[in-house]
């Protein structure tokens, strides 16, 4: 990017790959951090309020306005997302307590004030369940006048078969990310498909972890606590950046390969919650589901792992320039 850093705001549910997204966003030179709003995912929305405050102290950043949003989904009861972060979603790690006050606002207030205060379009970069993003889109539908985008972390396909694996996002509210699927606001999906082969190699994760600045330790203790969860022994030794990724798909998007693809969300039955490919008609299939009457969004297919793990080790190391 060049000229003026791009305003985003984040709506997150910190764990330990959103608290790394956080410090890669707040350090590249080509974003500006508006706010961060909370929500009920990985951990309690107030438990991701206090975890995103200490994240902002580690990372020494100004006061950006942290908020809490949704304690639940929209229609079902809130699931957490299991040990993956530990306890506190953090993966246990020690940090001191934050003296940061959460905003006044409730995160959807927030949200449209932010969005609607700027002077440039904003992006928002959603990583966590999207209730708060639906609420902020059905009560507030001028916000999306203003929104340049939307990143989405979340959903799951495989080009191979229309059918894909749940993702937690999206399952743990999914007329909320159906919502924010079928808006009119250009979206681009980060999905688990590729969540899991963006890794930081462990050589590069000790010596984050060995760092005297406390942004670059936090980063590299929070990677050495995600190791071995891509669910493959060919990448035990390996640590993945997880929502992360979403981040560095906004600043370098040229590391990935795209494509708009029409989607949509299943709601009903033992497939509630996945995202979908909708098959194309074809004269042979006059019965197939018309791609035309569901939206399309650009789909992240592919990416330069090795360049796009690089890019965000660059951006924490910056942190000690």
């Amino acid at each position: 990017m060049s000229g003026m850093p791009r305003r985003i705001v984040m709506d997150v549910d910190t764990g330990t790959d959103d608290a790394l997204a956080i410090l890669y966003a707040l350090r590249h030179p080509d974003i500006d951090v508006l706010g961060i709003s909370c929500v009920a995912g990985n951990v309690t929305v107030d438990q991701a309020v206090i975890n995103s405050c200490k994240v902002l102290d580690a990372a020494g950043a100004r006061e950006i306005p942290v908020a809490a949003g949704a304690a639940r989904p929209l229609i079902e009861r809130a699931r957490r997302a299991g040990g993956s972060h530990g306890f506190d979603g953090l993966g246990g790690i020690w940090l001191p307590e934050t003296s940061r006050q959460r905003s006044p606002l409730p995160a959807v207030e927030l949200l449209h004030q932010l969005i609607m205060n700027s002077t440039e379009p904003v992006t928002l970069v959603t990583l966590g369940p999207k209730t708060n993003v639906a609420a902020l889109l059905t009560r507030h539908p001028d916000a999306a006048t203003r929104l340049e985008q939307i990143i989405f972390m979340g959903g799951s396909l495989n080009e191979d078969s229309p059918a894909a694996e749940t993702e937690f996002n999206v399952w743990q509210d999914p007329e909320a990310a159906k919502c924010v699927i079928e808006s009119s606001i250009p979206t681009t999906m980060y999905g688990f498909h590729l969540f899991r082969r963006l890794v930081v190699n462990q050589a590069d994760t000790d010596r984050l972890r060995e760092h005297d600045h406390s942004a670059i330790r936090l980063a590299g203790e929070l990677l050495y606590r995600r190791r071995g969860r891509a669910h493959d022994p060919a990448l035990d030794s390996v640590d993945l950046l997880g929502d992360a990724g979403a981040m560095v798909l906004l600043t370098d998007p040229e590391l990935f390969v795209t494509r708009a693809l029409p989607i949509r969300v299943t709601l009903a039955g033992v497939s509630r919650g996945e995202t979908v490919v909708v098959p194309g008609a074809s004269p042979q299939d006059p019965a197939a589901p018309n791609p035309d009457a569901w939206p399309k969004i650009t789909v992240a297919l592919d990416l330069d792992a090795t360049q796009a793990a690089s890019v965000f080790v660059n951006v924490i190391d910056s942190y000690a320039a």
